[in-house]
């Protein structure tokens, strides 16, 4: 192996790297003498070093229901891969018709229904003061009763950059609190999809 024309094979190294394996006294006076297998040994030790950190890194739920669909099925081309869908608004109580002989609308809440092809959210707005105090609470049911709605996360936005997170309880339900008055917009976060809701206005 003393000859620099013949390097020292990657595995060999790569179980030196890994400290599987010495390495004998001719290879040694070889590295020192061979910039490619010294080199080599360098990036092997980078890649070794990467591989260690990957294994403290946790992908988020979406990117594995994706590879697990692409990897698993026998027909990847029928894959459905994590996507945004908006919910349809079904009822909101400001477009219901005022009640005889009330010409303005002052009530303390606004409720509004929500719904995707399985999913369907109630919201509740409450107003507060200018500064904070204002609260969106909402239930999430599945319409067929086979997804689980607990401890799903909520998001809520302002201009797409996130200003809140919450996680529904055993019943499907989550709250935000102290909000100042402006428009939001509500996600839920599914395994492989993001439901959104419209803009929401806590404006008086």
């Amino acid at each position: 192996m003393a000859d620099k024309t013949q390097h020292i094979e990657l595995p060999v190294l790569h179980d030196f790297v890994c400290g599987e394996r010495g390495m004998e006294a001719e290879a040694r006076q070889h590295i020192e003498t061979c910039e490619e297998c010294r080199f080599n040994i360098s990036w092997l030790r980078w890649l070794v070093e990467a591989g260690a950190k990957e294994k403290g890194y946790e992908p988020p739920s979406w990117a594995l229901a994706n590879a697990e669909k692409v990897f698993k099925l026998q027909k990847p081309g029928i894959v459905m891969i994590a996507k945004e869908i908006v919910a349809t608004l079904v009822y909101d109580s400001f477009n219901e018709p005022l009640p005889i002989g009330v010409r303005r609308r002052d009530l303390p809440a606004r409720q509004a229904l929500y719904r995707t092809d399985n999913v369907q959210l109630d919201v509740k707005i409450e107003l507060g003061e200018e500064r904070g105090g204002g609260l969106i609470i909402g239930q999430i049911a599945a319409d067929q009763g086979s997804m689980n709605v607990s401890g799903l996360r909520i998001e809520l936005t302002q201009q797409g950059q996130v200003v809140g997170n919450s996680r529904t309880n055993a019943l499907g339900e989550f709250i935000f609190q102290d909000l100042p008055k402006g428009n939001y917009e509500l996600q839920v976060v599914l395994s492989d999809t993001m439901v959104k809701l419209p803009p929401l206005a806590l404006n008086s």
